[in-house]
């Protein structure tokens, strides 16, 4: 009881009550401790118990269907009170989101205890009000620690460096103190400090002795833990070093030792985030994520690990981690962190910003020679320091999207561009074919932008995760190609209709992805992206701009007696008449398609043709240019995601107006 009394005497709303009547209320409170994903109470429900938080956090939740946090609870926090007040329904959900020891009031005691007072009804009238106002404002509230644990199977490689690196992650993105916490086996207890921090509110101060900070400004804590204890033991003791920690680090990383079990076993009670070391991906039923509760579960697949095989890098998830000689030849973490586009790098960077929220993808949209000016919005997007995570193609920008995720440089893409771009090869491009429904195979043209694969074969060797886009024109489906080679890949999402012939892929007819999707947002965000970048290259036709096909051919009809025959001199040719129709119906449809990125960028190509790839040079820089102007607008996007994660300044306040901050109500 003495707890609660130095608890509850530090809560305004007590402070009417000496320590002896505090004392002599004793037997009115009833204690109870709750475990991680338990429901206090339920919005709508009947309310006639009032809570006070003695330790672990939860989660006050709004909403009808999927619910959102709108306030999270911790020590000498309080609920209930304005549904015993007002004789009402609980107005939100309080779930635990941290294991957590509370004392309820039930109706009566509550009567008895504070409706006799008004200084109490005038602070809950206080309370109330300001509940209000923050409810009004709409913020989105997060926990005081993230608790991340990293564990793998025997026998598997890659746990630390990949706790470490996401601690090292974390800590660069949002500015936050991490805390990395090394578990090791032992055959005796923790002790001294460590076992106070273990201990049931020990509110250790100095930290200095057990903490050590590593070269990158990442705190390290290494804790004995004995093998074969029961389960809830082991949720106690970690759930107990997290509340007293909780108030110096937003970010608990947990290096997870696969020899004492029931550690891991443990860890749905305490962590909210946990990722696996595995040998292959395997779906998780509906019945298992039951079981884990509100724990986030991310794979990660090593294949530095000898039975680990590589998979389509499809998807967001799962993560994995190939396989790069520079990690044996020097020391594997401090390489992967000086060096941020290695390719083993850039899987546990998507990681962190899966864990964060703010994983951001690229949509790049369809276009010919217009796809060019996605290489311009990469460039600005690096420049900026916009990541990168995933990116999903149609036409062209299929060809530059699985060429930046198989790891080629953006300044790498752009010299090729300005190689490939001469108007030499645009006659090497040509191989007319009299067999196949179109003008051209399309051969040529592959194999003209080959090098812009990287020297990858197919989607398991890519670096990120990509997709192209094509069309099935026998039933009109839009079609998302992410597995299989690559070059098939991009040769079915760039196959305009009637000028180069479709491809058959797994019983499919496939022509270019302009025709049902132009832009693949939408695929983006399928592919699990937070924050989607849409890039709509294709501009409105502008009157009077003319390639140079289209001045051939006029010429050409110029000369043909035939042509001035019904007056058909002054009509377009059937080529014009084919990529006029495909370029308006890809700008109307691509910037509709666009609607579920956050940002668009649409750069002002209207002067150009689809066939002028020797403009390349121009058309970067339109694309440097759109990027730049969208700029803002990306930053304030990736802000947002990372907002409730960021360092914020601490905010002074006077103490004689310091009062006790309430965070939700229920």
């Amino acid at each position: 009881m003495a707890d609660w009394q130095d608890l509850l005497a530090t809560i305004p709303i007590f402070s009417f009550l000496g320590r002896s009547e505090l004392a002599a209320v004793h037997d009115l409170f009833v204690e109870e401790t709750h475990q991680k994903g338990d429901v206090i109470c339920r919005q709508g429900e009947d309310g006639d118990t009032f809570y006070v938080v003695l330790d672990g956090e939860l989660d006050v939740l709004v909403g009808e269907g999927t619910q959102h946090v709108i306030a999270v609870l911790k020590r000498g926090d309080f609920f209930g009170e304005m549904a015993l007040l007002q004789g009402g329904k609980r107005t939100a959900t309080v779930a635990v989101g941290r294991r957590a020891r509370l004392i309820s009031l039930h109706r009566l005691a509550f009567n008895s205890l504070f409706l006799k007072s008004p200084k109490a009804l005038e602070y809950f009238t206080r309370i109330l009000c300001k509940r209000l106002a923050d409810m009004n404002k709409g913020e989105i509230m997060r926990g005081s620690t993230l608790t991340i644990s990293v564990g793998s199977h025997a026998g598997l490689k890659g746990k630390t460096l990949i706790a470490s690196l996401l601690a090292d992650y974390l800590h660069e993105i949002t500015a936050q103190d991490v805390l990395r916490v090394s578990v090791h086996v032992s055959d005796h207890a923790a002790e001294g400090v460590v076992g106070d921090l273990l201990a049931q509110d020990s509110h250790v101060k100095d930290l200095h002795e057990v903490v050590e900070t590593d070269a990158g400004g990442i705190s390290v804590l290494n804790i004995p833990a004995r093998k074969d204890l029961p389960v809830p033991f082991y949720a106690e003791r970690a759930s107990n070093l997290i509340s007293n920690l909780s108030g110096k680090f937003p970010f608990i990383v947990f290096d997870l030792n696969h020899d004492v079990t029931g550690l891991l076993d443990s860890v749905p009670l305490f962590s909210d985030v946990y990722v696996d070391i595995v040998d292959m991906h395997v779906a998780v039923s509906s019945e298992e994520t039951k079981k884990s509760g509100s724990v986030r579960r991310f794979e990660v697949i090593n294949l530095f690990n000898p039975n680990s095989r590589p998979v389509p890098l499809n998807h967001c998830e799962p993560f994995v981690i190939p396989c790069d000689l520079a990690m044996i030849q020097d020391d594997p973490h401090e390489y992967l962190s000086s060096n941020k586009r290695a390719p083993a790098a850039l899987p546990v960077q998507r990681l962190a910003r899966r864990i964060l929220g703010a994983s951001v993808g690229i949509a790049l949209g369809g276009g010919a020679a217009f796809g060019i000016a996605h290489l311009g919005v990469l460039k600005v997007l690096e420049e900026n320091n916009i990541p990168i995570d995933l990116l999903a193609g149609c036409s062209q920008g299929s060809l530059i999207g699985i060429g930046y995720a198989a790891g080629i440089g953006v300044d790498e893409m752009i010299d090729m561009a300005y190689r490939l771009g001469r108007r030499q090869n645009a006659l090497l491009a040509v191989d007319p074919t009299l067999t196949k429904p179109g003008l051209l195979a399309g051969d040529k043209f592959v194999e003209i932008f080959r090098p812009l694969l990287g020297g990858k074969t197919t989607f398991k060797d890519l670096v990120m995760p990509c997709r192209t886009v094509a069309t099935d024109i026998e039933s009109g489906e839009r079609v998302s190609v992410g597995d299989g080679l690559l070059v098939d890949a991009f040769r079915a999402s760039a196959s305009v209709p009637m000028v180069f012939s479709p491809i058959k892929l797994c019983d499919r007819v496939l022509v270019d992805g302009g025709v049902s999707d132009p832009v693949p947002a939408e695929i983006v965000n399928m592919m699990g992206a937070d924050l989607c970048i849409a890039v709509n290259v294709v501009p409105p036709l502008k009157k009077g701009v003319e390639n140079a096909v289209s001045k051939t051919f006029r010429v050409m009809r110029w000369f043909n007696p035939l042509s001035w025959i019904d007056n058909s001199s002054g009509l377009p040719n059937m080529f014009d008449i084919i990529m006029n129709a495909m370029q308006t119906l890809q700008y109307e449809l691509g910037n509709f398609k666009a609607i579920s990125a956050d940002v668009l960028i649409n750069p002002e190509l209207s002067d150009f043709t689809w066939i002028e790839y020797y403009r390349s040079e121009e058309l970067i820089q339109r694309g440097i240019e759109a990027a730049e102007r969208a700029m803002p607008a990306i930053k304030r996007a990736y802000g947002q995601k990372l907002g409730p994660w960021m360092k914020r300044a601490p905010q002074t306040v006077e103490p004689e107006k310091a009062e006790q901050v309430e965070a939700g109500a229920a």
